[in-house]
C-alpha cells in the first residue's frame, strides 16, 4: 500500500512538472507571444511589426520603422506628422480606456489607479474649475508621437497598439476629453 502511494505521488509530480502545450488558449496573442522584428511581417495580419527597432540596427528598406526618438524629437514629430483623413473616435475611446485610463484616468485627469501609486503621471485634460493643463495645447500629432514613442517615464505603446488605433486615441483625447469642461 505504501509503495503504491509513493508511486502515485511520484507520477503526479512528474506529470505536473511536464511542459504541456494545450490546444486551447484564452488569449492567443499573449499565451506564446513572439518577439517582434521590425524588418519582418507578423503571421496573423501579414503587416510589418509596428515597433521601434533597437539602437544600432540596420534600417529596413533604408528607412527606420519610426524615425522620431522618444524625448529628443517631440517637437519635430509634432510638426512633421500628419493625422490620417479618417479617425474612429469611438474606437479611440475604447482603446483609451484599455491602454491610457489606468494611468491618466477615465477623464484624463491623471487620477488612474497607477497614478495613485506613482507620482509624475501628467493630466491630459483639465477638470472643471482648474487652470488649463499643458497637454491641452498639444496638437494631435504630438499626442500621437507621445503615445507611439513615449515621453519622460512613460514608455511608448507602438508595440502594443496599432498605428491607426494610436491616431484614434489621439483624436479621442483632443476632440472629446479636452473639450469636456
Amino acid at each position: 500500500m505504501k509503495q503504491a502511494l509513493v508511486a502515485t505521488a511520484l507520477a503526479l509530480t512528474l506529470v505536473a512538472c511536464a511542459d504541456i502545450r494545450r490546444e486551447y488558449h484564452y488569449f492567443d496573442d499573449m499565451h506564446y507571444s513572439p518577439g517582434g522584428d521590425t524588418a519582418k511581417f507578423d503571421n496573423r495580419g501579414k503587416r510589418m511589426y509596428d515597433m521601434l527597432e533597437p539602437e544600432n540596427t540596420i534600417a529596413y528598406n533604408g528607412a527606420p520603422a519610426y524615425p522620431y526618438k522618444k524625448d529628443a524629437d517631440v517637437e519635430l514629430a509634432a510638426r512633421e506628422l500628419k493625422a490620417p483623413a479618417t479617425v474612429d473616435i469611438k474606437r479611440g475611446e475604447k482603446k483609451y480606456q484599455i491602454y491610457c485610463a489606468p494611468c491618466h484616468g477615465a477623464q484624463g485627469y491623471a487620477d488612474g489607479a497607477v497614478a495613485k501609486k506613482f507620482a509624475g503621471v501628467r493630466p491630459l485634460a483639465t477638470a472643471a474649475g482648474k487652470a488649463a493643463e499643458r497637454a491641452e495645447a498639444f496638437p494631435i500629432s504630438k499626442i500621437y508621437h507621445i503615445a507611439t514613442a513615449g515621453q519622460g517615464l512613460m514608455q511608448g505603446y507602438a508595440p502594443q497598439v496599432q498605428e491607426q488605433d494610436r491616431w484614434n486615441i489621439a483624436a479621442y483625447i483632443k476632440n472629446e476629453l479636452q473639450k469636456k469642461k
